[in-house]
């Protein structure tokens, strides 16, 4: 874990902390922020901007929990790639006024939103994980902490439909769905979660800490 000091620094040293941590990362997140905002704004896309906002709160969030908490280089991958398959969903033209988050694959069951859903809370599950190991007993799971992580997951995913629907009051076309659409994303949200808080029991019963080479470790 971090020192008291790392966790107090400024946003802007925060930031390049990080990127001299894993230049590599840091590389990828910014060169799609930056890269779908130019590409949104040239389509005229609507979600560019709370996209953007969006995103760079969540990389905000999790550049300080990172540096407070080791949330591991794999981990750091899977959320950067959910920020992108994020944007991507919002502001990638499909036919007409549909944007990639409409796309579906097969039945309609299966869609580029549900899967982006699974994967992306499923993540922020392991990292609501790395979090509270620090507080439990050799940094194991057992059904207890694992249910609570799931809850967290799942939390975070209600603050992601919170924010969905306030864009659908002040934004006049958002492609973001009505009730049943909220409903499959929670339904997939739980998905994700649950797999995740599945993966932090296996991961952790061979002995204390996170499992080498797994979501949220300190290996490459």
């Amino acid at each position: 874990m971090a020192d008291g000091g790392t966790a107090r620094l400024s946003t802007v040293a925060a930031l390049r902390a990080a990127a001299a941590r894993r230049p590599a990362l840091a590389a990828f997140v910014f060169s799609y922020l930056i890269g779908f905002t130019v590409a949104g704004l040239a389509v005229r896309a609507e979600l560019t901007v709370p996209y953007l906002v969006v995103v760079a709160t969540l990389l905000l969030v999790v550049v300080r929990l990172d540096l407070r908490f080791d949330l591991g280089t794999v981990l750091l991958w899977s959320l950067a790639v959910w920020g992108l398959a994020h944007m991507a969903g919002g502001i990638v033209p499909l036919d007409g006024d549909r944007v990639l988050y409409n796309a579906r694959f097969g039945p309609d069951l299966f869609r580029y939103d549900r899967f982006v859903h699974a994967f992306g809370f499923g993540s922020a599950t392991i990292a609501c994980g790395r979090v509270l190991r620090h507080w439990l007993p050799g940094g194991r799971f057992d059904l207890t902490p694992a249910g609570i992580v799931v809850l967290a997951g799942m939390g975070v995913g209600g603050i992601n439909e919170i924010v969905e629907f306030v864009a659908t009051l002040v934004l006049e076309d958002t492609n973001v769905g009505g009730y049943d659409n909220t409903g499959w994303d929670l339904v997939f949200d739980l998905l994700g979660a649950t797999v995740a808080g599945l993966w932090l029991m296996h991961s952790t019963r061979a002995g204390p800490g996170p499992a080498a080479g797994a979501p949220g470790s300190s290996g490459p």
